[in-house]
C-alpha cells in the first residue's frame, strides 16, 4: 500500500495546474441552483472519460422530491447560456428541467463477483451551485478580477468555494480512474462520486437521496473549503452541530388605494411586511440551544403614489436540532400572522426547503485523522469542529447513518481574504492538490478494510 500511496501523491501533485485551471473556469462561469448545466456536463464528461459509470437526469434526481420546481423559462435560459459557454449538448439534454444532479461509479471488483463477496461502497459528494444576489468585486486587489477569472455573470458568483469542490471531484475521478488497474489488485468495492446541485438554499439533496444516491453507501465523505479551517495547511477531520434549517417565503395581500387622495381606503401590504421583518428578527432565542433567523429578501411592486397591495419576503430559521428549529418556525408563523392582521392584510406563509441537523460519525473521523497524519503535509490536524451553519449534506449523512453506514464532513483549510458569501471571497488554490491526495487516500483506506 505504500507504493500506491506514493503514486497517489505523485499524481495529486501533477494535478495542481489542472485543478487551478478547472477552478478558474468554473469560477468565471458560475451557475445558480437548478441551472448548473455547464458545471454538471463538465463533471459528467470527466467521470465518463475516467471510466466511471454515469447516472444522471431523472435517474439521479427524483423531480417530485425537490422542495421547489424551477420554472421552465429559467431552465431554458440557463441551459441555453450553458450551451453557448461550451456545455455538451447531449448531456444538457439529459438534464432538461433542471435535473442537474449526477453521480459516477467505479467498480473495483472483478466482473461476476458474487454480491456477498463484493467490497463496500464509498462515496464522496461535491456541491456545484454558485451564490445568487452577489456581484463579484472588481477591485484590482481582488485576485479573480486581477487575474481575469472573475464571474462573467452579474449577480452570480462562486462566493463559497463550490468551484474548488467541483474541481476536486473532477480530478479525483481522473486520478482514481487512471489507477483503476492498480486499485483493483489491492482493493475491493466501489467508489461513487456525487455531484449535487442547489446546495445553497438546501434544495438539492432530498431529490438525490430519493433517487438512491447513497443507497448502500458504507462510508460517505463531504468536504468544504476553509470555513472553520481558515488557514492553508489546516484540516478539520469531522464536523458536528449542523443546524437544522427551514427556508420560507411570505406573501402579504392588502388593498391598493390612491396614496394622496384616499390613503385611508388602503391596506398597506408593505407596512405589514416591514412590521413582520422587525418582529421576526426580535423573536426570543431558544434557551436550550442555538437558534437563528434571518430575512434576506423583500419586494413590492407598486409605485410611490399607490398604497401597495402586495408584498413578498423570504427568510430562514435555524436551530441546533429539529425541535429548536421547529420553535423558531412556529414563532415566525405567529409573528407574520399578527403583523398582517395588525394592518388589515392577509398573509400566506410557505415553507420552501428544509435541512436536518447532522453529526459526523466518530469512527470515520478517526480514519480521516489517521490518514491525514500519515500524509505528514498538514500544518494542523483538528479532530472536530462545530459547524453552527446548515448544509443539505445532512440529508445524505442521516440517510447513510440510518442505514448503518458512516459519514463525515471534512473542512480543508485555505487562506482567504474575506468571508464566505461576500463579493471579495476567494481562496488559496495551492491547497487543492493536498485535498485531492487526502480524498484519494481515504477511498483506498475504506476499500482496503476487509470484512471480519
Amino acid at each position: 500500500m505504500e507504493r500506491l500511496a506514493e503514486e497517489i501523491r505523485r499524481k495529486a501533485g501533477e494535478a495542481g495546474p489542472r485543478l487551478t485551471a478547472l477552478r478558474r473556469h468554473l469560477h468565471r462561469h458560475p451557475e445558480p441552483a437548478w441551472g448548473e448545466y455547464l458545471t454538471a456536463s463538465m463533471a459528467a464528461r470527466a467521470l465518463r472519460e475516467a471510466g466511471f459509470r454515469l447516472t444522471l437526469g431523472a435517474n439521479a434526481l427524483r423531480p417530485s422530491a425537490r422542495p421547489r420546481q424551477p420554472e421552465a423559462a429559467f431552465c431554458a435560459a440557463q441551459s441555453g447560456r450553458a450551451l453557448n459557454e461550451g456545455a455538451d449538448p447531449g448531456l444538457v439534454a439529459c438534464m432538461a428541467g433542471g435535473l442537474t444532479g449526477l453521480w459516477g461509479d467505479l467498480d473495483l471488483d472483478a466482473p461476476g463477483t458474487p454480491e456477498d463477496e463484493r467490497g463496500p461502497l464509498v462515496a464522496f459528494r461535491f456541491d456545484m451551485d454558485a451564490n445568487t444576489g452577489i456581484t463579484e468585486a472588481a477591485d484590482p486587489d481582488h485576485v479573480p478580477a486581477a487575474q481575469g477569472f472573475a464571474s462573467c455573470h452579474a449577480g452570480c458568483m462562486h462566493a463559497c468555494g463550490h468551484d474548488g469542490h467541483v474541481a476536486l471531484g473532477m480530478e479525483l475521478a481522473r486520478l482514481l480512474g487512471g489507477l483503476r488497474n492498480e486499485l483493483s489488485r489491492s482493493l475491493s468495492g466501489r467508489i461513487r462520486l456525487i455531484f449535487q446541485p442547489a446546495e445553497e438554499e438546501g434544495e438539492g439533496a432530498p431529490g438525490m437521496v430519493a433517487a438512491g444516491a447513497v443507497d448502500g453507501v458504507r462510508a460517505l465523505f463531504g468536504l468544504h473549503l476553509s470555513m472553520q479551517a481558515s488557514r492553508s495547511g489546516d484540516l478539520v477531520c469531522g464536523t458536528d452541530k449542523f443546524l437544522a434549517t427551514t427556508n420560507f417565503e411570505v406573501f402579504f395581500t392588502g388593498q391598493s388605494a390612491h396614496a394622496g387622495l384616499a390613503p385611508h381606503e388602503g391596506r398597506n401590504a408593505l407596512l405589514a411586511a416591514c412590521t413582520a421583518v422587525t418582529n421576526l428578527l426580535a423573536i426570543a432565542r431558544h434557551g436550550q440551544g442555538a437558534s437563528r433567523i434571518n430575512v434576506g429578501e423583500m419586494h413590492v411592486s407598486e409605485t410611490p403614489n399607490i398604497i401597495p397591495a402586495r408584498a413578498w419576503l423570504r427568510g430562514e430559521t435555524r436551530g441546533e436540532n429539529g425541535d429548536i428549529n421547529g420553535y423558531m418556525l412556529a414563532e415566525a408563523r405567529r409573528v407574520v400572522d399578527g403583523a398582517a392582521r395588525m394592518h388589515g392584510c392577509r398573509s400566506r406563509f410557505l415553507c420552501q426547503s428544509h435541512c436536518p441537523g447532522a453529526m459526523s460519525s466518530p469512527e470515520l473521523v478517526d480514519l480521516v485523522e489517521r490518514t491525514a497524519r500519515d500524509m505528514g503535509t498538514f500544518r494542523e490536524v483538528r479532530r472536530k469542529a462545530d459547524f453552527w451553519a446548515s448544509e443539505d449534506f445532512g440529508w445524505f449523512m442521516n440517510k447513510v447513518q440510518e442505514d448503518g453506514g458512516l459519514a463525515a464532513y471534512l473542512q480543508l483549510g485555505a487562506d482567504r481574504p474575506d468571508g464566505h458569501h461576500t463579493s471579495h471571497f476567494t481562496f488559496d488554490e495551492r491547497v487543492l492538490p493536498r485535498g485531492l491526495e487526502l480524498l484519494a487516500r481515504l477511498a483506498v483506506a475504506v476499500l482496503a478494510r476487509r470484512p471480519d
